[in-house]
């Protein structure tokens, strides 16, 4: 971002209060702990939280401007100079005016991505291909909300050529609203699954919410489908856009053969039209080859050569707790995979990881799966009764929720449902020379990589 003040009161129907109004402005932040200086803090209103309480704080770190909804009129800034001062009518809904001034601006290809498991690593993926290709912008984190994403446009700079946003949604009306700021030219969802359902219901639901994208695509923007989704590929037959496919199981545009797992590695032969190539990416799990499909889907669609579509899927290593594989010091291994869960992403998570360690003791320890809403009971008793065939050594239970888990798994010497961290961490220790292999899989809330981490520092 590179705008002046009046440029910046224009965007968000702003009222020019105090200040230099071609005073420059390079970036925003709303959150005074992690404030860089010069940035413009946007003081929003929340329900914990509110941002007018921080401005003067904002100040003394060397903000050039606040923008404010509530405007105290004794408001007097002691710092020198003193911040420019932008009174706009909703924090949020100028946060988000302002992202599509910029979205305007630029210049580059924008890339939208969504769906039920995988869109982190999708997103990942896709920039390590595109950074070969040219300056790529991607999401950092969380920013995939209404409030991230268009924090994360204000990260966007001329010499961007490709931008990848994350979107992420809970409630109907969510990615309509991203979509229709980003205005991507591109759209991928990556599959539909059982996400969400305290307020999205059913699967069919989860599909009403994420098409949003490829429906905000201009006609002459290209939605990628996943062919080897039912809801998904029944979906696109209705789109006025362009689209460009891929699969594993039937013919696409974009394809892969021979797909394997090898221990901790994954290997396919890629076929983009008439050219293929073989592929080894350093990652657990034949779930990762639809990601990659849907990353080299939308990066042939952006005009990048095969050759540095394999060379960006190679190059890619998974994010933090996303099948993150850990040493434990006496040679145990601790697969971190804690970032969140749902009924489809536990399943191909625990397949993955006991095709990863065929010989060695397997242990997972799982949480619950939360925002399941009245599914939830049904849900973890066939999560439960679905983990009994599998070949896991020791089971672990943490959470108010795996009580329907053991409900369906049903109880024995393998088995065991704690109701405290600590008396989990502490079963742990005492059992871990044994030298399993623990996969850690459980939703955000229940923050299993506190577990993790204990374990680490012994």
């Amino acid at each position: 971002m590179n705008i002046t003040l009046s440029q910046f009161v224009q965007a968000t129907s702003g009222r020019f209060v105090s200040g230099d109004p071609h005073r420059s402005l390079t970036r925003i932040s709303i959150d005074s702990r992690t404030f860089p200086p010069g940035a413009v803090f946007w003081a929003i209103p929340g329900p914990r939280y509110d941002g007018h309480n921080y401005l003067s704080t904002a100040a003394r770190l060397g903000a050039s401007a606040v923008a404010v909804q509530t405007l105290d009129e004794r408001l007097h800034f002691e710092t020198s100079p003193a911040p420019s001062i932008v009174q706009v009518a909703d924090s949020l809904v100028a946060l988000q005016n302002l992202a599509r001034y910029l979205r305007a601006q630029s210049r580059a290809t924008f890339i939208g991505l969504t769906g039920s498991n995988g869109k982190t690593t999708s997103k990942e993926m896709i920039s390590a291909i595109l950074k070969r290709a040219g300056s790529t912008l991607s999401t950092r984190g969380n920013l995939n909300n209404h409030i991230g994403l268009p924090l994360m446009m204000s990260e966007v700079e001329a010499e961007h050529a490709f931008v990848v946003l994350e979107m992420g949604a809970s409630i109907e009306g969510d990615i309509a609203l991203l979509a229709d700021i980003a205005k991507p030219s591109i759209g991928l969802i990556t599959n539909i699954g059982k996400a969400h359902l305290e307020n999205l219901k059913s699967p069919t639901g989860v599909l009403k919410v994420k098409r949003a994208l490829w429906d905000a695509l201009p006609p002459e923007g290209t939605a990628i489908v996943n062919m080897d989704d039912p809801l998904l590929a029944e979906a696109s037959s209705s789109l006025t856009c362009k689209v460009l496919r891929f699969s594993q199981r039937e013919p696409a545009d974009v394809m892969a053969k021979d797909a394997r797992q090898e221990g901790l590695t994954v290997r396919f032969t890629l076929v983009i039209g008439d050219k293929q190539s073989a592929v080894r990416m350093n990652v657990p799990g034949l779930y990762q080859v639809s990601n990659a499909l849907g990353a080299a889907a939308v990066a042939h669609c952006a005009g990048v050569s095969i050759v540095d579509i394999v060379e960006g899927l190679q190059s890619f290593k998974p994010a933090a707790m996303r099948m993150q594989v850990l040493a434990h010091p006496n040679g145990a291994v601790l697969v971190n995979d804690a970032y969140n869960a749902n009924p489809s992403s536990v399943r191909a998570s625990v397949q993955s990881f006991c095709a990863a360690y065929p010989t060695q003791p397997k242990w997972l320890v799982l949480g619950d799966m939360r925002e399941l809403g009245e599914k939830t009971r049904e849900e973890h008793v066939e999560l439960g009764v679905w983990l009994r065939d599998q070949p896991l050594d020791r089971i672990l239970l943490y959470g108010r929720d795996t009580r329907f888990v053991l409900e369906g798994l049903g109880s024995g010497k393998t088995v065991k449902r704690f109701y405290k961290k600590k008396w989990l961490i502490h079963e742990l220790r005492r059992a871990i020379a044994q030298k399993p292999a623990i996969l850690f899989k459980g939703s955000r809330a229940m923050k299993l990589e506190d577990i993790v981490n204990s374990l680490l520092q012994g």
